[in-house]
């Protein structure tokens, strides 16, 4: 490139390079909003990453609630199978008792 002092077109020269230096700092703007803009979506994905961990975190925790619940309730219903067992055949004896007490009253 010449230089502006020594070129037969003066005002060129100089309107070339002032129209370089703003090419550069306009592509300079252009990169730092490029990068603001991919470190907004960084940070976006970033907050969206934690607020799903806290979620999954929440919904772990509640699984594991319901399976305790879940396994109580399993036992409870045990305790009560064997226990209405034990009541049927305790009124089995009971009935078979009264008929025979019948059967001799008769």
């Amino acid at each position: 490139m010449s230089n502006m002092f020594t070129s037969k077109n003066p005002a060129g020269v100089a309107a070339a390079q002032t129209g370089m230096i703003f090419a550069v700092m306009a592509s300079g703007a252009v990169n730092a909003h490029l990068n603001g803009l991919a470190a907004m979506r960084a940070a976006r994905e970033g907050a969206a990453s934690h607020q799903l961990r806290g979620q999954l975190d929440y919904a772990i925790g509640y699984a594991h609630e319901v399976v305790r619940f879940a396994a109580d309730q399993a036992a409870e219903i045990e305790k009560l199978k064997a226990e209405n067992r034990r009541l049927a055949a305790s009124a089995k004896t009971h009935y078979e008792s009264a008929r025979r007490l019948a059967r001799k009253a008769a």
